[in-house]
């Protein structure tokens, strides 16, 4: 699979990824899944990134990136998400997080260096980008878990 680079000239839009992220964290069935997948993407992004970085003079080498913003919003796209009842009491959990995987993709990149298409700046940018992406889901999922820890003690 490949796929264009992000562009800095997109705006974002009211469905983009983020927002549908933080609906599902805040109004949706099971939000710790979603920020686990949401680390398991930083973690991955990480490994990519720092691939990238280490192979920055290497003939040749074609970029990678990881596919994830792209399969959440088909995942969520409104109607895309079926409910099946089985009971007129129950609605089960949607199961479409549990088949939400991040990817490695080749990035198709006109960016060209003379050896190949990595750019070091593009890649720091990225770290940066993903380290805020890690911060904000590990203390979403800490908070939820303090509350949690807090409702099993109780306040003192």
């Amino acid at each position: 699979m490949v796929f264009a680079p992000f562009s800095a000239k997109k705006e974002s839009t009211p469905d983009s990824w983020v927002s549908v992220m933080l609906k599902e964290i805040l109004f949706g069935y099971n939000p710790d899944r979603l920020l686990g997948k949401m680390l398991d993407k930083a973690a991955l992004t990480q490994r990519v990134i720092s691939s990238n970085i280490t192979n920055v003079v290497t003939p040749g080498y074609k970029r990678l990136g990881v596919s994830f913003e792209q399969e959440l919003q088909k995942a969520v796209r409104p109607g895309k998400m079926k409910l099946a009842i089985t009971d007129s009491r129950h609605i089960p959990s949607p199961d479409w997080i549990q088949k939400l995987e991040p990817e490695v993709v080749q990035v198709d990149d006109p960016h060209f260096n003379g050896i190949n298409n990595v750019n070091i700046d593009t890649e720091m940018v990225d770290l940066a980008k993903n380290q805020l992406d890690f911060d904000m889901a590990s203390r979403l999922l800490g908070d939820r878990f303090g509350g949690l820890r807090t409702a099993i003690r109780g306040r003192r």
